[in-house]
């Protein structure tokens, strides 16, 4: 790489990083222009992370069911912020920084650093105020910069038509979708859809042999981030625990199957996610029937399409923030429209979309609402003033609501939370717990405490934010008698 190219990339990364900042500073819920990030799968993230921080074993001392390097992250973001989201918003700024890079490297194949650098910005802008962003923080979100660095690996390697991808490449490819398979292994879909065309392409060129060498070569890759955690659980006696909370629960006692039809649910979710769902679609159709593309390329990227829509759809209930990891699909519909632009006024294109792209995220976040509001206005503020300073809680219903990281308090039971598994342990213990009135505190959402633990009295009442940003969620927090 020259001189320039090198300044040209540094600087490119300094524009990604100050624009991630920036637009999650108005769009997410983590940033600390809101009080607290009110959605439950957070708050869960962040508890996990801050056990894991005073030594807690993940799945052994704490049981939660994602992958373990998402809960790696939020160890790292307790240890810039235990009281807070603030380490979870650089979290984020470093993730979707890194995302948008890729995205200006695959624009500016075929456009100028002005517009290429408008148009990631924006693509970035239509991402976080979509419905599937959600409150910010999710795994998906995390997962954006490994689905983005395969989907530009193989967009390089098959637009160039030389057969199978470079052995180097696979495995850079397996490695991204290691670290996705220990984040949340449901967004695999797209890896699955490239391992298929490179099967196709492996087997075409050199048959069976070849084919053998491009799967060998991903798995190598695959394979490097798990091992540490087969270490992990290992020396820590966790390795049984790890494959019930993350891989037999999640298969066979998750639930939450949806009741809508599929059809349904993909319109809802082109309908919530307009912002970017319409230019994902035009990106894979501009990609899959331009004549002009090398058809190995138009291949892999129905493929990856496809494959993607169906682990997103079809596998048991789409949650609103699981179609995000579609959004990728949206960059190569931003390359075509850059060339676009950059033919006719390429510098004020790109100051256009990067403007735009400030205004979307201030304007249009469905985050908005809570942005500037202070702490004491939260119904989990007023609720966490009632706990006295080292006394313990539990939350008995629902997922964790935020009461853990407003008082400070750590879990001191494995089940901390009600997951959404049908797993009789975790019930039997969270009823047992509270009956032998182990925690100081319980907090129920939605529903008040079984009348059959009169071991509590409640103390406080209070209704705040559901996932729609609408007050009306009801709060019980009870004391031990």
């Amino acid at each position: 790489m020259s001189g320039s190219a090198r300044r040209e990339w540094a600087a490119a990364g300094i524009f990604c990083l100050v624009a991630a900042a920036l637009l999650l500073l108005s769009c997410s819920q983590s940033s600390p222009l809101f009080p607290l990030n009110t959605w439950d799968d957070a708050n869960c993230l962040l508890t996990v992370g801050r056990v894991m921080k005073h030594g807690g074993v993940l799945y052994r001392d704490i049981y939660e069911q994602k992958g373990p390097t998402l809960y790696l992250m939020h160890m790292m973001a307790a240890m810039i912020s235990e009281t807070s989201f603030f380490g979870v918003y650089i979290m984020e700024t470093v993730s979707l920084a890194a995302a948008l890079l890729i995205a200006y490297g695959m624009i500016r194949w075929g456009a100028g650093v002005a517009v290429s650098l408008g148009m990631c910005a924006l693509w970035g802008a239509l991402v976080l105020v979509s419905r599937a962003f959600a409150q910010g923080d999710s795994a998906e979100e995390m997962c954006l910069p490994y689905l983005m660095g395969a989907l530009a690996l193989a967009s390089a390697e098959y637009g160039a038509g030389r057969g199978p991808m470079r052995t180097k490449n696979l495995f850079v490819c397996g490695l991204l979708a290691g670290v996705v398979a220990t984040i949340k292994y449901t967004i695999l879909g797209l890896f699955v859809g490239l391992c298929i065309a490179e099967g196709i392409i492996a087997l075409r060129a050199g048959g069976m042999r070849r084919a053998l060498r491009s799967a060998g070569a991903f798995l190598c890759g695959m394979v490097l981030p798990v091992v540490p955690w087969i270490v992990y659980f290992a020396a820590n006696g966790a390795l049984s625990d790890a494959y019930t909370a993350y891989i037999h629960n999640n298969i066979f006692l998750y639930q939450g199957g949806g009741e809508d039809g599929l059809l349904l649910t993909l319109a809802r979710a082109v309908r919530d996610n307009a912002s970017w769902s319409v230019f994902a679609a035009a990106g894979v159709a501009l990609t899959v029937f331009d004549q002009k593309k090398h058809p190995q390329l138009r291949g892999a990227m129905l493929s990856m399409a496809l494959c993607t829509l169906a682990v997103v759809f079809l596998l048991g209930r789409t949650w609103p923030y699981c179609p995000l990891v579609l959004s990728v699909f949206a960059v190569p519909c931003m390359a075509a429209a850059s060339g676009w632009l950059g033919r006719r006024s390429e510098t004020a294109a790109g100051i256009a979309a990067a403007a735009l792209a400030v205004l979307l995220a201030w304007g249009q976040s469905p985050n908005a609402y809570l942005r500037g509001v202070p702490k004491e206005e939260l119904a989990q503020a007023r609720l966490a003033a009632h706990v006295e300073d080292g006394a313990t809680v539990l939350q008995y219903t629902h997922l964790d609501d935020g009461l853990y990281l407003l008082t400070g308090a750590l879990p001191q039971e494995k089940y901390f939370v009600r997951l959404n598994v049908a797993y009789d342990e975790m019930r039997a213990e969270l009823d047992r717990y509270v009956a032998q009135g182990m925690p100081d505190y319980v907090l129920c959402s939605w529903r008040e405490l079984p009348a059959e633990f009169d071991g509590y009295e409640l103390v406080a009442y209070d209704e705040g934010y559901d996932d729609s940003g609408r007050i009306g969620k009801g709060f019980y927090l009870y004391r031990r008698k």
